[in-house]
């Protein structure tokens, strides 16, 4: 059993063996330019958890102050004889009560002779509550702020005690190539359980592509499918595996030179399965308690109450799990447009206060500047390089005009008002483009899809070669180029969690010719972006635009190793060095071909491009340019 509290007079333990219930489920080949962490976590004191660097007045949960004592902090203003119980992980064991003491809102207590791994729950005596009718007067919760907790039941764990990340030397921000996956769905159906762990052992097959940046779809606890109705915004999601699990990825990853970023869900609860709901009793008119009071509905849940100093801090604390926890090297912060401008500031000021090495990317709809330049994010989203493709691709609503279509292919390049690494760009989809949840109709026309379904599908040769002239322009773009989980193998179809819509492994393993063809020009893609400086740089110079032949050509970079990308988006095509294009940096100069779309390892043709180009005294030069194409040449 428990020892006595030493640390409080007022706290003790009760045991009561007759409420024991509760059982529930259990990349080296790249140079990277380096930044260090700017920030340092004290050490554990006596083997408990390690001090935060960012001191948050509100914060609850369970900390460790030594390896055996756990203290316990609790938010339920409208909360009356609250306890922490305990039983073993196992949940077997007699039933331990810790009484916590109220000081104003909160609820605090410490226990003694605690390990990791044993189950809690929070328990809220009430002389009423709007719970009444459905749970009695006494109400069990989980911990909001717990760190894991079984998915199927109201009790928590105890976490591992926390021990500051290693430091190391991640990929500056404008350097970044981002690989957005879906942890649950990237491992096969019958691994699901053990997402976390089998994402860990492919993490070499990202650092094979060229990738040195992973963004995991929503990893805390969700009651949803795609991870975006977060049930515990501090819990990693148990049925994917453990804490443990989540934290070894993120070690695996940077042992691979790959950085990663979180997806977060702040803006609302919720829809299903909520365990905030209502959490301490208080819920009149439906208004789902305390962390929802006073806010309004999304489709997709309600919204957090943001007015509230004590939600503000929880939104804070998960923020600080994902650094001072997990490690991670960035925050995506999902759906921002449902979230008060200022709390955003607030948000943001903060987080690069404590740790202004992390990188901060917000998902705004519509797309705007302003959340960089106001809001205070580095990077946002911007889905309109995707439709806009679409567009061209489709001849609709302007993609069929010459110069509107050349206005689009400019704006991808250099999307007005973004500075250099202020867009995210996946012009071949994200997410939201490639899934669906209705078979495959979720907007009525089938639009939902991997690119290059919408092109033909992967048997189609134009199809093909036009994804891989996508994928190497947007590399070529300012902004942080990002794929999703299957288009580097030209995966058809949709995404979704059913088992034929998940990462086709077979594809990416297999000897697949059209696969391997796609994978090889995503990493010689990803290898010039990532070495060759003038492709990262500041600097971009419009310098040939042919509107009639859809032919824009831009500079990358300045000076010496300045970069020529030739962007080709049209069936015509030209041989023996007959097309002329202004190169915009004077006379004699000699260009050499560092990438092309269509070679014949990617699944182009021999000799579709120069490899060698003179510029003539104006400063033009004479080349090849073959349909649907992406060229790159650079000033020797």
């Amino acid at each position: 059993f428990l020892s006595p509290l030493a640390r409080s007079s007022s706290t003790h333990f009760l045991i009561n063996p007759s409420r024991g219930q509760g059982r529930g489920q259990t990349n080296t080949h790249l140079r990277y330019t380096h930044i260090s962490p700017s920030f340092a976590m004290a050490a554990s004191p006596e083997g408990g958890d390690a001090e935060p660097i960012w001191k948050i007045q509100h914060a609850c949960g369970p900390t460790w102050t030594s390896a055996t004592t756990c203290s316990f902090r609790v938010w339920a203003p409208h909360g009356e004889d609250v306890t922490v119980e305990l039983t073993n992980s196992n949940g077997e064991g007699e039933l331990r009560e810790v009484k916590l003491t109220k000081e104003n809102q909160f609820w605090q207590g410490e226990a003694d002779n605690v390990l990791p791994g044993m189950r809690y729950r929070i328990a809220l005596g009430s002389s009423w509550n709007d719970c009444f009718n459905t749970e009695g007067a006494r109400l069990y919760r989980r911990d909001p702020c717990a760190r894991e907790a079984d998915f199927n039941s109201t009790w928590c764990f105890l976490h591992e005690p926390v021990v500051a990340p290693e430091p190391w030397s991640a990929p500056a921000f404008n350097k970044l190539l981002i690989y957005e996956l879906h942890v649950g769905t990237f491992a096969p159906e019958d691994r699901e359980a053990t997402s976390f762990a089998f994402t860990t052992e492919k993490l070499e097959y990202l650092a094979s592509l060229g990738y040195n940046c992973v963004q995991l779809m929503p990893t805390a606890e969700f009651g949803g499918i795609w991870g975006y109705n977060s049930r515990q915004l501090l819990a990693s999601h148990s049925p994917w595996g453990s804490r443990a699990d989540l934290i070894n990825l993120v070690k695996k990853a940077h042992s691979l030179g790959i950085s990663v970023l979180f997806d977060v869900v702040l803006n609302h609860g919720s829809s299903k399965m909520n365990t905030l709901w209502n959490w301490d009793g208080f819920g009149p008119d439906k208004c789902g308690g305390i962390y929802f009071e006073g806010e309004k509905d999304t489709p997709w849940g309600k919204r957090f109450a943001f007015h509230k100093a004590e939600v503000q801090d929880y939104l804070k604390q998960a923020c600080r799990v994902c650094i001072e926890e997990y490690g991670v090297d960035g925050i995506r912060f999902d759906s921002v447009h449902n979230m008060p401008w200022w709390l955003l500031q607030m948000l943001t000021r903060e987080i690069k206060e404590h740790y202004p090495d992390k990188i901060l990317i917000a998902e705004i709809t519509p797309e705007t500047p302003k959340v960089i330049s106001d809001a205070g994010f580095h990077s946002c989203w911007v889905h309109a390089t995707h439709f806009d493709s679409i567009k061209m691709m489709k001849k609709f609503d302007g993609g069929g005009d010459p110069g509107q279509r050349l206005g689009m292919m400019k704006n991808m390049a250099s999307p007005h008002g973004f500075p250099t690494i202020g867009g995210v760009h996946s012009v071949l989809g994200s997410h939201d483009q490639i899934g669906d949840r209705h078979n495959g109709n979720q907007d009525g026309h089938g639009t939902h899809r991997y690119y290059v379904s919408r092109l033909g599908g992967r048997g189609n040769w134009h199809g093909r070669a036009q994804c891989r002239a996508w994928f190497a322009f947007q590399n070529c773009a300012r902004g942080l180029p990002m794929i999703f989980m299957g288009t580097e193998n030209l995966q058809e179809d949709w995404w979704h969690v059913t088992p034929h819509h998940r990462f086709n492994w077979g594809l990416a393993e297999g000897d697949d010719a059209y696969a391997a063809e796609m994978r090889a020009l995503v990493t010689a893609s990803n290898t010039v972006r990532v070495n060759v400086e003038a492709m990262t740089q500041d600097e971009i110079k419009f310098v040939h635009e042919d509107a009639g032949s859809c032919v824009l050509g831009f500079l990358r970079g300045a000076g010496s190793g300045v970069c020529l990308c030739i962007a080709h988006f049209g069936e015509q095509q030209w041989e023996n060095g007959e097309y002329g294009l202004h190169t915009g940096c004077g006379e004699g100069k000699t260009w050499k071909l560092i990438l092309n779309s269509q070679a014949k390892e990617f699944g182009g043709w021999e000799g579709s491009a120069k490899e060698s180009l003179q510029a003539d005294g104006g400063g033009k030069i004479f080349c090849s340019i073959p349909k649907w194409s992406c060229l790159i040449y650079q000033m020797q």
